[in-house]
């Protein structure tokens, strides 16, 4: 039986991503968190790109990308990642890549957006991705008592800081989007979303944010940590 080594960071959502694949196919595997602005050497030497998530196979093979690894733990389960119709796989992965676009403009607002008038142009960017998901995506519900498809997996990801964001910025990610509202919502009490993350998520993401340089750190650092803990547990409920 192969062995497999998770390393990631806690609060990273592609860690998250092959976090839930290996939760949801029941996958043992040895997880090893690091530190982003210091890196082991060790890590360096297993990760051609110097990013996370790996999986190390076998103590000996190594995997990068998130969507690389998800592949791989799928195929050896025997599963399509989406479903069994040729058309609706190939829809979901092109969703799947506005997901990752939308993951994107999330980095720009945590890193590198310094300015008011920055970060309106990556919300009007958000606004638009979030518009074609919308079209392409009518509203569902999601089964608590059922596996998660890799597009519920990706957009967990996705939704899962805009509670923060939304208490930093004054700003609802979801205006407009009640079909995407929803679908956040279920999501995020689905038991394996739940458990990719520490049950100290939002205080650690709040205090990970405020330590950058950005507009929404300037921001978050005015806004105690029980208020941020509050707000984004009353946006799951």
């Amino acid at each position: 039986m192969s062995s497999y080594h998770l390393i990631g960071h806690r609060l990273c959502p592609y860690v998250q991503r092959v976090a839930m694949v290996l939760a949801q196919n029941g996958i043992a595997h040895k997880r090893t968190d690091i530190a982003l602005d210091a890196k082991p050497d060790w890590f360096l030497v297993l990760s051609p790109t110097g990013n996370v998530p790996v999986l190390v196979v076998d103590d000996e093979r190594t995997l990068f990308e998130a969507a690389a690894i998800c592949q791989y733990l799928e195929a050896i389960t025997g599963k399509k990642p989406c479903g069994a119709d040729a058309y609706d796989l190939a829809l979901a992965q092109a969703v799947v890549a506005i997901g990752d676009k939308l993951l994107s403009l999330t980095a720009d607002l945590i890193y590198r957006d310094l300015s008011e008038s920055s970060v309106d142009a990556t919300m009007q960017q958000i606004h638009k991705q979030m518009s074609i998901v919308s079209d392409l995506m009518p509203p569902k519900a999601v089964d608590a008592d059922k596996d998660l498809s890799m597009l519920d997996i990706v957009f967990a990801t996705v939704f899962r800081p805009f509670a923060l964001i939304a208490v930093g910025l004054n700003r609802d990610l979801f205006a407009g989007f009640p079909g995407l509202r929803g679908w956040a919502g279920d999501l995020a009490k689905h038991e394996t979303v739940r458990n990719a993350v520490p049950a100290t998520y939002s205080r650690e993401l709040h205090e990970f944010i405020a330590c950058k340089d950005g507009y929404l750190a300037n921001r978050l650092r005015m806004i105690p940590q029980d208020t941020i803990v509050l707000a984004t547990a009353k946006s799951v409920m």
